[in-house]
């Protein structure tokens, strides 16, 4: 049984459109120092989503998320 698409849990349309259709599942992995500061890790995990949602082809990024 296939699984259902991603949008169906989250609002995926900040990020804008997407000329990949829709996706079931979607992943980024970030490696850093456990004891990173709240302001470099947070600026880390908001690049790491920008990089994941434009991989996905998802054309505006990050430049939704707040």
């Amino acid at each position: 049984m296939p699984l259902p698409a991603l949008a169906s849990f989250i609002d995926l349309q900040p990020l804008g459109p997407t000329d990949r259709g829709n996706r079931a599942e979607m992943a980024v992995t970030i490696t850093a120092a456990p004891a990173m500061e709240r302001k470099r890790r947070q600026d880390l995990t908001r690049r790491a989503l920008d990089h994941m949602a434009q991989a996905y082809g998802h054309v505006h990024g990050a430049a939704g998320l707040s």
